[in-house]
């Protein structure tokens, strides 16, 4: 399966799973795998799921079933790790730039499944799926154009979308522990798709370039920008422009109302984070796609991830990725200066 095509829906997903071998994580671990290696089957595939993240470009052996699994490699390497359930909707995470996506704005994990029936409500209420049981797609179809024109009262995420879009399954995504506050981070190693999504993980010096601020022109032009200004581009290219936070529904999330939402990187590190009040979340999915990005109200409030942050010793990715721009800002400055006769 190419990343190009795009997978089956289904009311049954698992039906419509993906060959096996044909998800780039697997051809990554399969062409990698050292068959002699003396560390138990988990411990290997969870070093290489980890390695599969942090590549900056997955290459395109890893985007076509070019290693044919084998019946052993399946049933020892790939089926103990995550159910055709699973891979489907990793199947679905890879296609992040889908029209259903940008549409829905941000993604749901819950990690915490101890609040029996009365979460349960509480998440179908959250997300307006309460109001919408019993209706027909015409209808439902209908109810959220009507949310959409209300400006960001109601949540707008279609019910069709929810098996992939809200991961919300007790056996895959129970990771809550009261003292770990990263204790999410463990959905990378049964989803790193969820992760790293795209082939293509690099940071972007031209879009950093482009966010540079300055006069209203997009490029540095006579004047170097400002130490900030160099942070903030670097921390909104970093987050992929501030698209697709993740929303995370913890036990402090149920308890209290006050939702976990994360900007990541393109790898999955923490650019932002905030924790804030559920009622804001409709007017986040109505504004992230009609207010600048960099003007949305939580970004702006947001902490800084630990690698990105700008106080005292700068975190290890700012440190990283500040020094490329302002040389690439001081190189563009140097071009214009000689074109344009400054």
């Amino acid at each position: 399966m190419s990343l190009d095509s795009p997978p089956t829906s289904s009311d049954n997903p698992e039906e419509n799973a993906p060959a096996w071998g044909s998800l780039p994580v697997e051809q990554y671990i399969l062409q990698n795998w050292n068959a002699d290696s003396p560390q138990p089957v988990a411990e290997q595939r969870d070093a290489l799921v980890k390695a599969f993240i942090n590549e900056d470009v997955i290459g395109p052996e890893y985007q076509s079933i070019t290693h044919v699994p084998t019946q052993q490699e399946i049933n020892t390497i790939l089926k103990p790790w995550r159910p055709q359930k699973i891979r489907a909707i990793a199947a679905k995470h890879l296609s992040i730039s889908w029209p259903d996506f940008k549409n829905e704005g941000f993604c749901v994990l819950r990690t915490w499944y101890q609040g029996g029936e009365e979460a349960d409500a509480k998440l179908d209420e959250w997300f307006g799926y309460d109001e919408l049981k019993g209706l027909s797609e015409v209808e439902i179809e209908e109810t959220l154009l009507d949310r959409d024109r209300e400006g960001g009262n109601k949540m707008k995420m279609k019910p069709k979308n929810r098996w992939w879009m809200v991961l919300d399954d007790k056996d895959m995504f129970d990771v809550e522990d009261e003292n770990n506050d990263d204790d999410w981070l463990d959905v990378y190693k049964i989803l790193p798709e969820l992760a790293a999504p795209s082939v293509h993980r690099g940071f972007n010096v031209i879009d950093a370039l482009d966010n540079l601020r300055l006069d209203g022109t997009p490029y540095p032009r006579k004047s170097e920008p400002s130490e900030e200004a160099y942070e903030d581009a670097v921390l909104e290219v970093a987050s992929g422009g501030l698209r697709y936070p993740l929303v995370i529904l913890d036990q402090e999330a149920f308890e209290t109302g006050q939702i976990y939402l994360v900007w990541r990187d393109a790898k999955g590190k923490v650019v932002k984070d905030i924790r804030d009040d559920i009622a804001g979340l409709p007017y986040l999915q109505h504004d992230i796609h009609r207010v600048c990005a960099y003007e949305i109200e939580w970004w702006t409030e947001a902490c800084f991830g630990k690698q990105y942050d700008i106080h005292g010793k700068k975190g290890k990715m700012m440190r990283k990725l500040l020094p490329l721009v302002k040389e690439a800002a001081k190189q563009t400055m140097a071009h214009n200066a000689a074109m344009y006769g400054w």
